[in-house]
């Protein structure tokens, strides 16, 4: 690794130096892009990434699908294990000869190049097979959030146009209507057991699925045993990496209705190099402990395919069972866990089975989904000894846009820096501003989404013509060409004419012993128009044992007098969505 370049507020002109071209010229990178972004001043809130921040540098991206990087590493280590799920593994050949046969029964279901398929499945192999099933014949894979009910998947099946669909037994129920009025014209199930180890350990949240018989279901075909009758696909569809749809991922809109973005081939492969390359702090061979669900973007690009690159192994988790991740990091050495700020919370919550369990093999442990305040990461690392790291993302971005590099370029307060990519702070008109000035923050790199499905004019207003992208997140960049989110802009409290960031505040509120989870939201208020009001959920010790002017006067003692709650509301645990971030839109309802 070179010496590492200081931050371009320090260095001037000499930042954009042979390095940084050559690492971005690898990628083609638009020229434009580089002129644009040394034309700024250095005190501007314009940060891009210089190579010499990373561990490693990144090799040539190659023109190839996502499934045929993945073929590379079966043909480099088919012997290796790359899944375990349910206690039960499956070797790099051994997986591939399942989605090579799935690929097949798609192909004579009519599936081809540039058809949707959809999946609703939680973590699991079947859920990998599909999609590198699917990839490999050069359609395009459409997960389906398990929790959605009828009305959100016809939805999404209907917005995607997807015809086929591979769903966990389970939930057929929830397309049934799509069966009835020949919207989906092929179901194949499968069950949670169809790929478990005999004597697998069951955790007890997922007891309640594991339970109930395994039953045919009328009009569908059953995943393991269609794959028996077909021959594996010999070859991959050809396809045109930057411009051919490989995954289509759907996220929240601010109409109600999820928007589908559109990922291409090359936003995959790519992203499996830069983040593999960017912070290999986990040494020669990656074990993930898959939490991120496979129907949101992390679950794809900080778990399944950055590891696959590697030839590492991917442990995919259906449900999250506390007991049960302490028995699975410890039983298969986990070195890599990319979770929420609420995973590690409820990881100390325990001290029973942190002082019976041994987390010596974790490496590498970063927040997604959320900001991890300050006072989490300081017991994380006083509790496991390893380093927690704040890290930001979104679908449109392809996850980890924003990463702190372990042990090279972090900072517990920031975000991180831009992975391989640029970031601008910009103000309500647009326009560039100076360092530590907040306003929203604006991503541009090579692994931004291609836009919205279907929705023209939201894409338009989102993606912009000269390749940024406003991402409705406020924040500002430092002079050390850190990244620091302050909150999502739609999120901010207006009290009395001052702008108060829900996130500042929560902060300061983990700091008191008693909190476990904390929200900061926005309440009417007929003199300052909104007033501030946290929302707590105590640890147990605790519960019963702090009062809300406790709260109150320990925010007062750290914060400005017009952030501090003037309301506290206690609950024995706040809401949350599928990948565990707290949901202040429900609090604010």
């Amino acid at each position: 690794m070179t010496s590492q370049m200081p931050p371009r507020f320090q260095a001037g002109d000499a930042f954009f130096d042979q390095a940084l071209y050559d690492c971005y010229r690898k990628s083609n990178y638009p020229e434009a892009w580089l002129a644009e972004g040394r034309s700024y001043d250095p005190a501007d809130a314009y940060v891009i990434s210089h190579p010499s921040w990373f561990f490693e540098d990144v090799p040539e991206i190659p023109e190839i699908s996502i499934y045929d990087l993945f073929a590379r590493t079966v043909e480099r280590q088919p012997e290796d294990t790359a899944v375990i799920f349910l206690d039960k593994s499956a070797t790099y050949r051994q997986l591939n000869d399942l989605v090579c046969r799935y690929a097949a029964l798609l192909k004579d279901l009519g599936i081809g190049k540039g058809d949707v398929v959809a999946a609703m499945l939680p973590n699991s192999l079947q859920h990998i097979v599909a999609f590198y099933g699917a990839t490999m014949i050069g359609a395009v894979h459409s997960p389906i959030n398990v929790m959605y009910q009828s009305d959100e998947v016809a939805y999404q099946v209907k917005d995607s146009g997807a015809s086929v669909i591979l769903i966990l037994d389970l939930l057929f129920d929830q397309v049934r209507p799509l069966v009835e009025n020949n919207t989906v014209r092929e179901v194949i199930v499968t069950n949670i057991k169809d790929w478990a180890a005999g004597d697998a350990v069951v955790p007890e949240a997922l007891k309640m699925f594991w339970d109930i018989p395994k039953n045919a279901v009328p009009g569908t075909r059953d995943l393991f045993e269609s794959l028996e009758n077909y021959a594996p696909l010999r070859a991959s569809e050809s396809v045109e990496p930057e411009t051919d749809t490989a995954l289509l991922l759907y996220t929240a809109g601010t109409t109600g209705k999820s928007k589908g973005v559109i990922e291409t081939h090359f936003n995959l492969v790519f992203n499996s190099l830069t983040h593999t390359h960017a912070f290999r702090a986990w040494g020669d061979h990656e074990i993930n402990f898959s939490i991120m669900p496979m129907f949101h973007t992390a679950g794809y690009f900080l778990h399944l395919l950055p590891t696959f690159y590697q030839g590492g192994t991917v442990i995919p988790i259906p449900m999250f069972d506390l007991a049960d991740a302490f028995r699975v990091i410890e039983a298969y050495k986990v070195n890599v866990i990319f979770a929420p700020p609420t995973f590690f919370i409820a990881m100390m919550s325990n001290p029973a089975l942190i002082n019976n369990h041994d987390l010596g093999s974790l490496r590498v442990t970063i927040g997604c989904g959320a900001p991890v305040p300050e006072a989490v990461q300081k017991s994380w690392k006083q509790t496991t000894g390893v380093n927690l790291v704040n890290g930001w993302g979104m679908t449109e971005t392809n996850s980890g846009g924003i990463i702190s590099i372990p042990g090279i370029k972090e900072k517990t307060n920031s975000i991180g820096i831009p992975v391989y990519s640029e970031v601008k702070i910009t103000d309500e008109k647009n326009r560039l501003v100076r360092r530590n000035t907040e306003g929203e923050i604006c991503y541009r790199g090579l692994q931004l989404a291609r836009g919205y499905l279907n929705k023209p004019e939201e894409t338009a207003d989102k993606f912009l013509p000269d390749g940024w992208f406003r991402t409705g997140d406020r924040g500002f960049v430092d002079e050390e060409d850190f990244v620091h989110f302050v909150d999502r802009i739609k999120d901010l409290i207006v009290a009395s004419g001052y702008n108060i960031a829900p996130v500042e505040v929560e902060d300061t509120i983990y700091q008191h012993p008693a909190v476990a989870e904390a929200a900061v939201v926005g309440q009417p208020d007929a003199y300052r128009g909104e007033t501030v009001k946290a929302i707590i959920a105590p640890r147990p010790e605790y519960k019963d044992h702090v009062t809300e002017q406790e709260i109150i006067d320990f925010c007062k003692s750290r914060l400005a007098s017009f952030k501090v709650p003037r309301r506290v509301e206690f609950r024995e645990s706040l809401p949350k969505n599928a990948v565990g971030k707290i949901l202040r839109r429900m609090l604010r309802e």
